[in-house]
């Protein structure tokens, strides 16, 4: 049986050396010192059981059995697309297993943790994250060796995150009842420096899961004491609004349609809510199983997953505003945590230990999704525009309403095109499109509806401050706060104005700090 206490000394528990072992009919496994380490496959008759029902939203395909020392709930997993690896949290474990799902073995267990609760691995530094709620921290590993290299210190109960790929900063809220008080904080965190920024302080004990806009600088936060969904401006780090959660009670999950501008909050009831984030309003609530602990939304298949009270419930969306129940998969009694990663296809479910089995991970195909968006390739140039990218986020920060603002040029002494600033770094460089400069080839500000998504899809000429042309904006402007596309223009053009007047020339766009 695995005692803890082997481990105390250890940071990380290197099982490479399990290899030659064979499973499962090794009479050795009863003295193993650690969980159940392979990740099976399932049997005929198991694929048979799992696949009843062609109908069926999901099919279970593996099964990652563990052993009876791991006890207690799961909280988030984390991913490392790069190595194939999934990370569980095993809470009261205190420590995180590190699933090498190619080779089907645990290769990993990270320990001296607390209280694991979320990981965030970022892939360009091969630096792994995570928030410890019980010493109040987050705890910064190399990503190849798991060994600890960095503490950042916040409050008790470290719990939930949320990472700006532009940015690079990590947001975590952490304190309240926890830590004996009535507030909570949400602690900004540079992953380049490894040091905290600033903290935003919130009103309530109890915050729970979050969802970062990735073209507006936003960031949504459940606030679980005040039944409200907070709204940060991540340029001022402050609060801008707050929305009353009112069609469901117990507000502990969050997922973003980003493109449709739709967030999905989770309560605990057994309502996922769906919220318009230009305006805040509750359009409706959809029907899941109560005691939700995790929702995930899958952008490429439209497709929305609430993991808890031992079942997933699916849901497609049709189109903006129509949800369709695609059904309901039991994963166990205590099933309640769950991450679809579409990279690899596949719905992660952490199941914990109940009366009558072992805690395991079970891993689900998506199943009738239709044919997914695939984004093609598109040619990418190097970009360095830092104060033009910073033009961009403060002029989204100053209209809340707008929902994407980008900003096309030919940089100095290149001959092509590309977008310079738009809010997500993960765009930067790429050629303006053939229908981009169709657009604005006659001078005049173009912009349709787009009726999936709910916006006017702006596009304008470009000037600096002194009238000259220097490219393309485009801008989306929703139709929540436009009547019509001269309406729309009218705003969009004005926001032009706005923006020209502080562009002194196309040069000053590419200087550095």
């Amino acid at each position: 049986m695995f005692n803890p206490n082997m481990l105390k000394n250890s940071k990380t528990v290197d099982v490479h050396s399990l290899r030659n072992w064979s499973f499962p009919n090794n009479r050795r496994m009863c003295a193993l010192a650690l969980p159940v380490l392979l990740l099976t496959s399932l049997s005929p008759a198991q694929q048979s059981d799992a696949s009843a029902g062609s109908d069926q939203p999901l099919k279970l395909i593996r099964n990652l059995p563990l052993g009876p020392e791991i006890k207690g709930n799961f909280d988030h997993f984390g991913i490392d697309l790069k190595r194939n690896r999934l990370f569980a949290t095993p809470e009261d474990f205190k420590a995180v297993l590190v699933f090498d799902l190619a080779h089907g073995k645990v290769v990993h267990i990270i320990t001296g943790i607390v209280r694991p609760h979320a990981v965030l691995y970022r892939e360009d530094t091969d630096r792994l994250y995570v928030t410890d709620g019980g010493d109040g921290s987050v705890k910064v590993y190399d990503g190849q060796t798991y060994q600890l290299i960095n503490r950042i210190p916040l409050l008790k109960d470290a719990d939930s995150i949320g990472y700006d790929l532009s940015k690079k900063y990590l947001y975590v809220d952490n304190g309240g009842g926890d830590a004996g008080q009535t507030f909570s904080m949400l602690s900004v965190i540079d992953t380049t420096s490894n040091k905290k920024i600033t903290d935003i302080k919130i009103d309530g004990d109890t915050l729970e899961a979050m969802a970062l806009d990735a073209y507006r600088p936003r960031l949504y936060v459940n606030d679980k004491a005040k039944n409200t969904v907070v709204v940060i401006d991540r340029i001022k780090n402050a609060i801008v609004a707050q929305w009353p959660i009112t069609l469901g009670k117990g507000n502990v999950t969050m997922a973003l349609d980003e493109q449709r501008q739709r967030l999905f909050v989770g309560c605990r009831d057994g309502k996922l809510i769906v919220l318009d984030t230009n305006t805040g309003k509750e359009l409706q609530a959809l029907a899941i199983t109560p005691g939700v602990d995790d929702t995930t939304y899958d952008p490429a298949t439209k497709r929305l997953y609430a993991i808890g009270g031992g079942a997933v419930d699916v849901y497609n969306q049709v189109t903006l505003d129509h949800y369709v129940s695609a059904g309901k998969v039991q994963a166990g009694s205590t099933a309640k945590t769950g991450r679809i990663v579409p990279q690899l296809k596949t719905l992660f479910v952490a199941v914990p230990k109940s009366q009558t089995d072992n805690a395991k991970v079970l891993l689900y195909e998506p199943q009738h999704t239709g044919s997914a968006e695939v984004r093609a390739g598109e040619p990418q140039e190097p970009v360095n525009a830092p104060i033009a990218e910073d033009l961009i986020l403060h002029m989204l920060s100053e209209h809340p309403t707008l929902r994407r603002i980008g900003l096309h040029v030919i940089p100095p002494g290149q001959k092509q095109m590309i977008l310079i600033a738009n809010g997500n770094a993960t765009r930067l460089g790429i050629h303006t499109s053939d229908g981009d400069f169709a657009a604005v080839k006659g001078g005049a500000t173009y912009g349709p509806h787009i009726a999936d998504g709910g916006f006017y899809n702006m596009k304008m000429p470009m000037f600096d401050a002194q009238g000259r042309s220097i490219g393309i904006l485009v801008m989306e402007i929703p139709d929540t706060t436009a009547a019509s596309e001269a309406d729309a223009a009218r705003q969009a053009e004005a926001i032009r104005k706005e923006l020209a007047a502080k562009i002194p020339s196309l040069e000053w766009l590419f200087q550095t700090r």
